[in-house]
């Protein structure tokens, strides 16, 4: 009995290993809204791996139950405790486009010595992409739900359940960030507010990226006081790609996916522009060799607010704010 015991535990442990649940709840919900019995089918089969791989997910038995009802043929009405599944669901159901670049990511340096990764919240679809820098263009590697403020995006004051748009630092990790564990067991602290933040009167503090108590799977995609939420297992595995004190994340209410034709137009003009600013500044001699610029990378937040230049010398990392219009870039802001 013990053995049988142990070798039913080994088979669930390695199932659940196995089904990557974000993913497996993606394309569950996909298949569901796609109809039809055999996509029908494919939903319930795949949220019932979801219940066996994380049993605290809600949405996986939801989805399951909704797939049962259509395959046997009974009506049924959502009412409001259907609301916050179908919130979820939708946001996994979006798609991503496999075939286009993010507007928002330019001017990665192209050549560098370590693996480099640019993480990048899309507050629209509830997802955190992750980006590698493949010869100065971005890859996507991976993405990740994730809960943002009670209401939206765009915060402009401290207490108002928004989650801010711009780009941030990760500076530090707080282990057990709040002693009822509501926020999960790790924190990853941003520099919120930055400069433009400042500028612009924006206010508030402890905007974080953490996870979720230890009873539930995820949360809503709206329900957090302006952090981003992921879930437990989800914020381990972002911070393999996060160095401390150096990564940043861009947080957008919409990518710009661009066509790749469209997305090297854009990336070799700012490239250009960048190329003829900085080695003026290496060919004049009273520059001081610490203090030569080289573009890391160039973040677009919002057509109204100022794109991002993350600009590393010899010593450390900085930022400058650039306004873009119809009379080409104009700096707005340093930030060291």
């Amino acid at each position: 009995m013990k053995f049988l015991f142990v070798l039913l535990f080994f088979i669930i442990a390695n199932f659940a290993y196995a089904v990557k649940v974000d993913s497996a709840l993606n394309d569950a919900t996909k298949s569901l809204s796609e109809g039809g019995l055999s996509s029908i089918s494919n939903a319930e089969k795949l949220a019932t791996s979801v219940t066996l791989a994380e049993p605290k997910s809600k949405l996986a038995y939801w989805l399951k139950a909704q797939s049962l009802y259509i395959q046997a043929g009974v009506g049924f009405e959502l009412d409001k405790i259907d609301k916050k599944f179908l919130d979820e669901a939708k946001a996994r159901s979006l798609l991503i486009p496999e075939d286009k670049l993010p507007g928002n990511v330019l001017g990665l340096q192209s050549s560098h010595k370590d693996e480099q990764f640019f993480l990048v919240m899309e507050t629209k679809s509830s997802r955190l992409f992750v980006f590698s820098n493949l010869a100065g263009v971005p890859k996507l590697v991976e993405s990740f739900y994730s809960s943002i403020g009670l209401f939206g995006d765009r915060k402009k004051k401290e207490g108002d359940k928004r989650t801010p748009i711009g780009v941030y630092r990760i500076l530090k990790e707080l282990k057990n960030p709040r002693a009822d564990g509501f926020l999960g067991n790790t924190a990853l602290t941003l520099d919120y507010p930055n400069a433009e933040d400042k500028y612009s009167g924006r206010t508030g503090h402890g905007i974080w990226i953490h996870g979720v108590p230890s009873n539930v799977h995820v949360r809503s995609p709206r329900s957090s006081d302006g952090c981003l939420a992921l879930a437990n297992a989800d914020v381990g595995e972002l911070k393999k790609f996060i160095k401390l004190g150096e990564s940043h994340i861009l947080i957008v209410s919409e990518i710009w996916w661009l066509s790749k034709k469209d997305w090297v137009e854009q990336d070799k003009r700012l490239r250009n522009l960048f190329s003829v600013k900085y080695e003026t500044s290496k060919k004049n001699k009273t520059v001081n060799a610490n203090e030569q610029k080289v573009l890391v990378a160039y973040l677009r937040v919002d057509r109204k607010r100022p794109s991002v230049a993350i600009i590393k010398n010899r010593k450390n990392f900085y930022r400058e704010y650039w306004i873009e219009n119809n009379e080409g870039f104009k700096r707005h802001l340093n930030e060291r």
